[in-house]
């Protein structure tokens, strides 16, 4: 564990964004194991993995984090001996977790001196609610608009269709009235 401190210190050399790349592969291949300390895939690791070159094994301070950490070059591989509790050292690197950038690295176009307020994430979900909820009215009431119109077709059908009824109705009863057949006699 005290290795891992020591060799922790190594890292300072290289920029921030390699430094946090570093750490974070190395806190995921330790995670691993301490989540499947039984699996030996989680054990071994090629040299040749692209992600694990780039990251952890072309810079000699990552090689000497990971061989800190418990890790032994084996071949073409570094492997955790299978005896190896590696929660220590992880704990390590949890703790070391957050790099922050030094002032060199700050590109004066992208720094950002104000930072949101926490409230502004809730003011930003509260806009969006109210904003959804608006449009939902604005759609009921059309739709509402829609359903009044149907409803007046309906009762403008329904009136003309009782007034062409009543229409019918009257003249069929003064041509009844006039071409009535006559009653049969008993």
């Amino acid at each position: 564990m005290e290795d891992t401190e020591a060799a922790l210190t190594l890292l300072d050399g290289l920029s921030s964004k390699d430094r946090r790349t570093c750490i974070e592969l190395m806190i995921k291949l330790l995670g691993n194991v301490v989540r499947h300390p039984d699996d030996p895939k989680y054990r071994s690791l090629k040299v040749t993995n692209k992600t694990f070159v780039d990251a952890v094994w072309r810079h000699d301070a990552g090689q000497a984090v990971m061989e800190a950490s418990g890790w032994q070059v084996v071949g073409d591989s570094v492997q955790l001996p299978p005896s190896f509790d590696p929660t220590p050292c992880l704990n390590v690197l949890l703790s070391n977790r957050d790099v922050k950038p030094a002032a060199s690295e700050w590109v004066e176009e992208t720094k950002h001196l104000a930072l949101k307020s926490p409230n502004t994430r809730e003011e930003e979900l509260h806009e969006k609610a109210l904003k959804e909820k608006e449009k939902e009215i604005a759609e009921m009431k059309k739709e509402m608009a829609r359903k009044s119109e149907i409803a007046r077709q309906v009762r403008e059908e329904h009136r003309l269709d009782m007034e062409s009824r009543r229409y019918h109705n009257a003249t069929q009863g003064e041509v009844k009235r006039f071409h009535s057949p006559a009653k049969a006699e008993l």
